[in-house]
């Protein structure tokens, strides 16, 4: 999926993106084919996640490289990424329910990728619940580096947008109006 030029993209770590973004059934499983992005042999040992509390998000690599695998349409490494510092998160705590909004909402692009509608509405409301959750817990209206509410509206707005369309089906992902996630 080509992204025009003129869209400045911000990015958060120099790692390198995977050779592929993945989309289920298009290209190889990325950690169960021996031919995907992120396969590693039976026996090696994964890289570790690396945790921090939501205040030390600036000093977490995991979370700042999810948001730049999101920022540029890798959504499944970006759930991926995310999911295993929500695996760490304790639980009912905003940063829980704030990276599993994320979560959600990096599969709904994937599933609206996909064609599979009812998953794209479902994750939505998901998300939401999640994002309130978190809302209802934090005190400022920026958490982990982003206007987690004005994002929030923005992935809505865009989704809203999109279903608005006569043939929605044959919407493509749209960068002009993509709900990038920029970090303060």
């Amino acid at each position: 999926m080509e992204q025009p030029e003129h869209i400045q993209y911000p990015r958060y770590t120099d790692q390198q993106f995977p050779g592929y973004r993945f989309i289920p059934g298009e290209q190889p499983h990325p950690t169960r084919h021996p031919a995907g992005h992120s396969y590693h042999r039976p026996g090696t040992v994964p890289q570790p996640v690396i945790y921090k509390r939501a205040r030390q998000w600036k000093e977490c690599p995991d979370y700042l490289y999810g948001c730049d695998l999101y920022n540029h349409a890798y959504w499944w490494e970006a759930h991926e990424t995310w999911e295993g510092l929500w695996r760490l998160a304790r639980k009912d705590t905003a940063q829980r329910h704030y990276l599993q909004g994320l979560i959600q909402v990096a599969v709904c692009h994937m599933k609206f990728q996909m064609g599979i509608w009812a998953g794209v509405r479902n994750l939505r409301r998901t998300s939401s619940r999640h994002f309130r959750d978190a809302f209802r817990m934090i005190t400022a209206h920026r958490y982990m580096g982003l206007d987690l509410k004005k994002w929030h509206d923005s992935t809505q707005t865009y989704y809203e947008h999109l279903f608005k369309r006569p043939n929605p089906e044959s919407a493509g992902h749209d960068p002009e109006r993509y709900p990038y996630i920029v970090l303060e």
